[in-house]
């Protein structure tokens, strides 16, 4: 080998690493960015699909658990009971295990929002037609709620929105996405019920 083939050489390895290089740069200068944009993010390669909303909406439960939802009364969680029913039902079938937690989460803030109204009519509208978009809407505007609790919501809606219109066949959730899922709703209806 002479120095020609050598340079040769040494200048093809350089090349083949100048994608995976620009690549890391990208990344660190845009992190920032990334990391507001990962939660909108869905990966999906035939029957594997990676969400990363479940994981953000965690996480702000967990800022949210830090600070309150140690004093919630026993009144406000779930039955064991209750728990028992829906982890047989995320068992069979976990689409319909979040379906059924969002009615629940739905119902609850439409409740709560339907007592902070004030809307420009006279009358109060009925709970059934407050979608749980603006019942966070409006327990925000009425300051019962603060930026991490409708961040909370939000995803919450987010991911019930994906189970109701996705397709049908389950793939996309597990008995342990149904679970968290469960659980979050449980705490985003508990906290909330607290601070009214």
């Amino acid at each position: 080998m002479d120095g020609y083939q050598f340079m040769a050489a040494i200048f093809s390895s350089l090349v083949s690493l100048a994608w995976p290089a620009a690549l890391v740069i990208c990344v660190l200068l845009f992190r920032e960015r990334l990391q507001t944009l990962l939660p909108f993010l869905k990966l999906k390669h035939k029957d594997t699909e990676i969400s990363f909303r479940l994981d953000q909406a965690e996480k702000e439960s967990a800022e949210i658990a830090q600070t309150d939802l140690q004093q919630t009364p026993p009144e406000l969680l779930p039955t064991p009971e209750e728990k028992s029913r829906f982890e047989k039902i995320a068992e069979h079938s976990p689409r319909a295990a979040i379906l059924e937690k969002r009615a629940e989460l739905e119902q609850a803030m439409r409740i709560i929002a339907q007592s902070h109204w004030s809307g420009t009519t006279t009358s109060t509208p009925s709970p059934r037609s407050i979608s749980l978009l603006t019942a966070t809407r409006i327990l925000r505007k009425a300051g019962v709620i603060d930026e991490k609790t409708s961040a909370l919501l939000d995803d919450l809606r987010a991911i019930g929105n994906q189970a109701a219109h996705e397709s049908t066949d389950g793939s996309e959730f597990t008995k342990e996405a149904a679970l968290r899922f469960g659980r979050l709703a449980d705490n985003a209806i508990a906290y909330v019920k607290m601070l009214e």
